[in-house]
């Protein structure tokens, strides 16, 4: 009778094996990709994609837009206006901290707050909306805050990484150190970090929405590209972000990995230091980028998946111009070069460890080369680019600005790099000039409508006239995956996405 159980029971071992895979059970961890590691865990510190990338997973905000760019509450329950500054926001309830704390008013306001203070020098443009007075703790989940002027999306900018809710008792027991620790009510809660190679999260099990299907997650920074592919191929990452379009292309023929193309978010361009010689001058600036073969750099970079902007907003924007054709005349270029008694130009061209930009940089060496334009390049790791160009020491780089988010606002995506009160953490070009500070200024707080339509339309003709921003591309985005891999075709917010919706079956 023993033998025969024994035996039962070890056919039944065999037919387990034989379903292999069916019997498995679901990977527990995700692992992604990414190009350069987050500059803090602090969302008031940093105001990079890369940080974002990160933050997103484990903090929250009041307000999020829905697929179709509509501002629905996410932590705010209900709000009302109260009169042309004021709002009152009601928090949702019982919502807890990775730390089991309950969110409160009190931490809302401490937060928003916070947004306002040197601390937050990072993300000054955001800050400077919040009127520090005008916030108020009314219960312990409703509280009021009041902008700074009359706003057309103020509401929005609370959608943005730096007012992100965080645990007020926590920061403030932290203090400079609260960005080692940190805590958020999000999916994913923080485990450890590696500077330079990998923060990991962890499923929070008192999450407050539908908590992710999988345990683990691990961010990997892999600044090269051709690390990351080959880290998705082997299947050692299950997301790489960033694929270049010559992988993008193979790996789409070969169908081993998913790979998916989406609208950019970012716009790719060349920047001046507009505060330094030569590129003070509009026209020096003017005459480099129509040296450049723009449209043919693109097809060499991204194999023409994307397009030359031809102006500062992004195609999601409100009141995005119609494209213009992209200007390419270096006849003209040495003429207003000569004009401008610029002789024997040289230059270096400042960028990071992203490929693209790389790849930029090269082909825009060759083709100035052919107008005897002496271009060098210099590679710098991630964190120490961004601190030179906070402190205006890179008088011409190569970097994005991006959507952190599907705002539709141009006042929420632009104004932070062009107006002049924010010259170095995020006006990277240090760009000073009255009238397009007056017309950001005017487009903040005028109602949406045809007024506002001219006012944006004035701003990138100015800007245009001005060029601070060679711009290069807004690349389409592309990002491949495990091919068993769920959830990851529905991304529609460029490369920082919450990933708690992604498993495998």
């Amino acid at each position: 009778m023993k033998k025969r159980v024994f035996l039962f029971l070890l056919a039944a071992a065999f037919a387990a094996l034989a379903c292999g895979v069916a019997a498995a059970a679901p990977k527990d961890e995700i692992v992604v990709g990414t190009a350069s590691d987050a500059k803090s865990l602090d969302p008031q510190m940093a105001n990079d994609t890369s940080s974002s990338c990160a933050l997103i997973q484990m903090y929250e905000p009041l307000f999020e837009f829905s697929p179709d760019k509509k501002l629905v509450g996410y932590l705010a329950e209900s709000w009302k206006q109260l009169d042309p500054t004021t709002w009152e926001i009601t928090l949702r309830k019982g919502i807890k901290f990775h730390n089991g704390d309950e969110l409160t008013a009190e931490d809302a306001v401490f937060t928003l707050h916070r947004m306002t203070t040197p601390k937050a020098a990072a993300v000054k443009s955001y800050g400077a909306n919040i009127d520090p007075e005008g916030l108020k703790v009314i219960d312990r989940y409703t509280f009021q805050v009041k902008s700074s002027a009359p706003m057309a999306g103020f509401l929005a900018y609370l959608n943005h990484s730096s007012s992100y809710i965080m645990n007020k008792k926590v920061v403030e027991a932290a203090g400079e150190d609260y960005g080692k620790e940190p805590i958020g009510t999000g999916p994913f809660k923080f485990v450890s970090a590696l500077k330079g190679d990998h923060i990991t999260f962890e499923r929070f099990e008192d999450y407050w929405g539908e908590k992710p299907k999988f345990k683990t997650l691990k961010i990997r920074t892999i600044p090269e590209t051709t690390s990351r592919v080959i880290e998705l191929e082997t299947g050692n990452i299950d997301i790489a972000y960033g694929l270049p379009t010559s992988d993008f292309k193979r790996l789409q023929e070969e169908g081993k990995v998913s790979v998916y193309n989406k609208p950019g978010l970012s716009i790719t361009y060349m920047g001046f230091n507009t505060q330094t010689p030569p590129f003070d001058k509009p026209e020096v600036r003017r005459a480099i980028t129509i040296a450049i073969d723009r449209e043919a750099a693109l097809d060499v970079v991204y194999q023409g998946l994307g397009r030359v902007p031809t102006s500062p907003l992004l195609p999601i924007n409100n009141y995005f111009p119609e494209p213009v054709p992209v200007e390419y005349d270096p006849d003209k270029a040495r003429e207003m070069l000569d004009k401008a008694g610029v002789k024997d130009l040289a230059f270096t061209i400042y960028t990071n460890e992203n490929k693209q930009r790389k790849d930029y940089a090269e082909v825009i060496q060759n083709m100035l080369a052919e107008l005897d334009i002496k271009v060098d390049i210099q590679v710098l790791e991630w964190g120490t680019f961004l601190d030179q160009l906070k402190a205006g020491k890179l008088p011409v780089f190569m970097i994005g600005w991006s959507a952190s988010d599907i705002n539709p606002d141009p006042d929420a995506y632009i104004k932070a790099a062009m107006h002049s009160k924010f010259a170095g953490p995020s006006n990277r070009v240090w760009l000073k000039d009255a009238e397009v500070d007056e017309l950001l200024d005017k487009g903040t707080v005028t109602a949406d409508g045809p007024e506002r339509a001219e006012i944006y339309k004035r701003f990138c003709d100015r800007v245009n006239e001005l060029n601070p921003w060679c711009y290069l591309a807004i690349a389409d985005t592309l990002y491949g995956t495990n091919k068993a891999l769920k959830g990851a075709d529905n991304f529609y917010r460029g490369i920082i996405n919450r990933l708690d919706g992604v498993y495998y079956e």
